[in-house]
């Protein structure tokens, strides 16, 4: 019986070893890729690419200052991030139609702010919170950080710009 389950164990060693050069001397099969160690993410901002039209972004303060990120795109797709302190928070999207963006494209014009100052501040006042603000006019997009000593005709704008891009029904983006 021994010798037996002997023979039984060589054969089969024979068995296995023939089919390992077999299987060598087969034409190469091609290696799978390496998992990638890194996660690439695609952001709603490179899955649609167009140009930015208006932005517009709080930045925070010592307090309780709401902070939120706002972009407009020339297609009309509008890409809201609520950061802190804001009745939305995380990312939400809308669409502009294009005459809504055609009237905030005018009010700016209206305003010169192509002309105005890139940036209204004073670095010695800690506590204030900025107002990024930008507008696509002639195809150059204008961006201005307000924050101290600015005009009257861009503090308005800035306020009703923050009321119409708030104002606007956001869908939370499920993606993110």
């Amino acid at each position: 019986m021994k010798n037996l389950l002997y023979a039984a164990a060589v054969l089969l060693t024979l068995a296995a070893c023939k089919d390992k050069k077999a299987i060598a001397e087969a034409e190469p099969v091609a290696k799978p890729a390496p998992a990638p160690t890194t996660v690439a993410m695609q952001t709603p901002e490179q899955a649609f690419k167009d140009s930015i039209v208006i932005e517009f972004e709080k930045s925070p303060c010592f307090g309780r200052c709401p902070v939120y990120k706002v972009k407009v795109y020339g297609s009309g797709f509008a890409l809201y991030e609520g950061i802190n302190f804001t009745e939305k928070m995380g990312m939400y999207t809308t669409k502009f139609t294009k005459q809504e963006i055609d009237e905030i494209v005018k009010i700016a014009e209206a305003i010169s702010y192509d002309s105005l100052k890139d940036e209204y501040d004073d670095k010695n006042v800690m506590d204030l919170p900025s107002t990024y603000s930008a507008v696509r006019i002639d195809g150059k997009l204008k961006r201005i950080k307000a924050r101290m000593d600015v005009p009257l005709a861009l503090k308005n704008f800035n306020e009703n710009l923050s009321v119409t891009l708030l104002e606007k029904k956001w869908v939370e983006y499920s993606e993110y």
